[in-house]
């Protein structure tokens, strides 16, 4: 070999140790920062050409988006589960539906005891009022949650529009870059970023095309982003009320302008978006009906003929619709109407006599009559199947509501199980950064390798140098 060649290679070498040791330090640098993957300097397709390559496995990246997006879609459900069931109340909660109903219960207790007493009928109607205030905060945590998703779908909707145009745009810049013969590492570390963040709301797959660009379809097969990214398109709702239904007056998805299935496996079904919509559709709306189940059976079984024989047809009983008697088919939302006779006042002793009498007694009884009063305990305790619900076994109210309460917490333990092992599986594959993690200790190891390669090139230069000075002084 020529002392020129012997020149040329060493300069090489001491150029491709220098992009090495760049790369070790970067590695290093940028250990904990998310989305970075490790870097390694390799041979190019052109001889003598070296080239940055990403250690990334595909495979295991495409594993843990669809991890971050199972994560994403049961720490949402998890949420909501979790919200109705405080909102329910332990038993033992002072502030419980169930406490509230036992409160009730003793009040109806105590005045049959003694029907002449303003105090003890007066605790009945204040406690009365708290359950029915109860089941009204309760309905409107689930409102609240329908509403909150829609306004959430809507956020979602809008930050899915920006990331995918962001994506786009890196397209374009990685493809420029790469084809100047620069390296895009950084370029394609944020891309990746972004594709995560999009994934988290909608499983996504990714597709490599030329020059270094890339296509997002949805697990359902939806095309996000093929060169230019998909318009994705949804309305909130200003107000969202229980009796509203999608289709028809909530907004659906739409894609390119046509609606798409967003529950389950259909076309952006999963993710943060599936979970939103799951809420707002079917979560929120089965446990209206619940709460309105209970409702109406409370409302029923106090206007019976055989709980208050004063009640004419269509009369309210002690427990009403917005005020008004019971409908055989009342809208969504009864819960959240649910409310005490008009006529009680807890500060009128006058205003009391229907629970002693009955609330559609035209004149006032006998003062010691404990009947009405006992008719009304005993409502609560009759075995009987939910006027709303026949599918159901017969029980009292207590257990009616223990049994809506058992399943609102069945939802959450469930829920949170659901989570937690969601949570685990995208945690560990996010510790594996997609087959790339960056080992500091072998990084460290790696940086010697490249000093001594760095000092042998160094001592040929040197020698060839040496030479060169002796051919000259001949």
């Amino acid at each position: 070999m020529s002392l020129t060649a012997s020149l040329n290679s060493a300069m090489s070498g001491l150029s491709l140790t220098s992009r090495r040791a760049e790369a070790v330090a970067s590695n290093v640098a940028n250990a904990d920062t998310d989305g970075y993957r490790r870097r390694e300097i390799v041979q190019g397709e052109i001889p003598g050409r070296a080239v940055t390559r990403r250690v990334v496995d595909p495979a295991l990246a495409q594993l843990r988006r669809d991890a971050s997006a199972d994560a994403a879609r049961a720490g949402t459900a998890e949420a909501f589960h979790a919200r109705l069931d405080a909102a329910i109340g332990d038993p033992g909660d002072p502030g419980s539906v169930q406490a509230r109903l036992a409160a009730f219960d003793a009040a109806l207790v105590a005045a049959a005891s003694d029907p002449t007493s303003g105090t003890l009928l007066a605790a009945v109607a204040r406690d009365a009022g708290a359950l029915a205030d109860r089941l009204n905060d309760v309905a409107d945590v689930v409102t609240a949650a329908r509403q909150g998703a829609d306004a959430a779908i809507d956020a979602t909707v809008r930050a899915l529009n920006s990331d995918l145009a962001d994506v786009a745009d890196l397209n374009a810049r990685i493809m420029r870059v790469e084809a100047s013969g620069q390296d895009a590492s950084d370029l394609r570390d944020r891309r990746g970023l972004l594709v995560d963040r999009i994934s988290e709301a909608i499983p996504v797959r990714r597709l490599a095309r030329d020059g270094g660009a890339v296509a997002l379809v949805s697990a359902g097969g939806t095309i996000l982003l093929d060169g230019r990214a998909a318009a994705i398109e949804f309305t909130p709702q200003a107000v969202v009320t229980d009796d509203m239904v999608a289709p028809g007056q909530l907004s659906e998805l739409t894609i390119h302008g046509r609606p798409v299935a967003t529950g389950g496996a259909g076309a952006v079904g999963g993710g943060r978006l599936g979970a939103l919509f799951d809420i707002r559709d079917r979560d929120a709306p089965a446990a209206t009906d619940q709460l309105d189940a209970f409702a109406a059976d409370l409302i029923d079984r106090f206007a019976r003929v055989g709980t208050d024989p004063s009640l004419g047809p269509g009369n309210p009983g002690l427990f009403t619709d917005a005020g008004g008697a019971l409908s055989a088919a009342p809208p969504a939302g009864l819960a959240a109407r649910l409310r005490v006779n008009d006529v009680l006042d807890p500060t009128d002793p006058a205003t009391l006599l229907p629970l002693r009498d009955g609330f559609g007694a035209l004149v006032a009884g006998p003062a010691g009559d404990p009947a009405q009063l006992l008719r009304f305990g005993a409502a609560l305790h009759l075995r009987d199947v939910p006027v709303t619900d026949p599918a159901r076994s017969a029980g009292s109210l207590v257990d009616l509501l223990g049994t809506m309460r058992s399943e609102i917490s069945s939802s959450r333990i469930r829920s949170e199980d659901e989570g937690a092992v969601a949570r685990a599986h995208a945690d560990n594959l996010t510790a594996a950064r997609d087959g790339g993690p960056v080992d500091t200790d072998a990084e460290m190891r790696r940086l010697i390798e490249i000093e001594r390669a760095y000092a042998a090139n160094a001592r040929v230069i040197q020698a060839v140098d040496a030479m060169m000075d002796r051919i000259t002084e001949i």
